[in-house]
């Protein structure tokens, strides 16, 4: 076997390996947040999409909470009824996680979801970022994309804390 032809069957031996370890890595990570991280989603999601701060106020992280003290923020919140009642929730999807510290918080594990909801106005995607430290689960940032809200097929963020 000539050295270049040995050299390349090396590096795609080595990217395929390596490729192979990253996806098992992150299948793990998946699989750890996803046996506390779904079953609280599909507790919060329905108090989310109330609409209704009151209930969504006990799900905030600390900076989420201050973040709505605005009420420009609450009435953005509550603009999301135009999607109406939501109709069902599909399987949410792990994104990725990152540590972080947070006022309030201190050192804490962002865990990003994406799941698909199904409203009386159709299909909408909803993005949030949940603050662990551990002992519970915080809503710390969200959005909603949904044809509802225009052209553009989405609504910002209601809570951003970056």
């Amino acid at each position: 076997m000539s050295p270049i032809l040995k050299r390349s069957s090396i590096f795609v031996a080595l990217m395929v390996a390596g490729l192979v370890l990253y996806m098992s890595w992150y299948k793990i990570k998946a699989e750890r947040h996803n046996e506390t991280a779904i079953p609280y989603l599909e507790q919060a999601l329905p108090q989310l999409t109330s609409w209704r701060y009151a209930q969504l106020e006990p799900l905030l992280s600390p900076a989420s909470q201050a973040v709505f003290a605005s009420e420009k923020v609450r009435a953005a919140y509550r603009a999301y009824n135009r999607l109406g009642r939501l109709r069902s929730v599909e399987r949410p999807e792990f994104l990725g996680d990152r540590s972080e510290k947070i006022d309030q918080l201190g050192e804490v594990e962002l865990i990003a979801y994406q799941v698909p909801l199904q409203f009386e106005s159709g299909p909408a995607v909803i993005k949030l970022n949940l603050a662990s430290d551990g002992q519970r689960y915080y809503i710390h940032h969200f959005s909603i994309q949904s044809r509802v809200f225009g052209a553009d097929d989405s609504a910002g963020g209601v809570v951003k804390n970056n």
